[in-house]
Parts: structure tokens; sequence; C-alpha cells
């Protein structure tokens, strides 16, 4: 318990990096990390867990995930198709209702 708790604050003590300074350490795809955020954005705001959360912070936290590499390309593609689908879905339920 008191190692958990030791581990815990070391966590805490160490400052996470500016989104800005992880955006200017990236040297190559910046500018492919802006359709991508918006995609993995949608996808953390379908989350039950993120839904209290401010588009601008559900924003950031995308930036950061892509950024850390803690989510890849592959899984924004998915997430991208999977969105795709479920936007197809919902026109068509639309027509059908009118």
């Amino acid at each position: 318990m008191a190692k958990e708790k030791k581990q815990d604050a070391e966590k805490e003590a160490v400052p996470e990096k500016v989104l800005e300074q992880l955006i200017l350490d990236r040297s190559h795809g910046k500018y492919a990390l802006v359709p991508m955020a918006s995609v993995w954005a949608l996808e953390l705001r379908r989350q039950e867990e993120h839904r209290h959360l401010t588009q601008i912070e559900i924003l950031d936290m995308a930036l950061r995930d892509l950024l850390t590499g803690k989510v890849s390309a592959e899984q924004v593609e998915k997430a991208a198709a999977a969105a795709a689908v479920i936007a197809a879905r919902a026109a068509a339920d639309t027509k059908e209702k009118k």
C-alpha cells in the first residue's frame, strides 16, 4: 500500500511536457496530426468516461495521445472507419424515416 502511494507521488512529481513543446519536438508529420487528432477526439467524445470534458480538453487529450504514442495512426484509422460506418447507418436511418 505504501509503495503504491509512493509510486503515485513520484508520477505526479514528474511534470508532463507542455503540449506546445511536444508539437515542437516532433520532427515530421506535424500537419498530419490535425486531421488525426480530430478523428481521435471524436472517438474520445464517444467514450462514456470522457463525456464530461469540454471540447478543448478532449482535443488536448487527443493531441497528447498521438504525440506521446499512446495511440497509433492505425488505431485512428480504425476509429475513422468505424465513424464512417456509424454515419452511413445514421444517414440510411434518416432516409428511411422520411
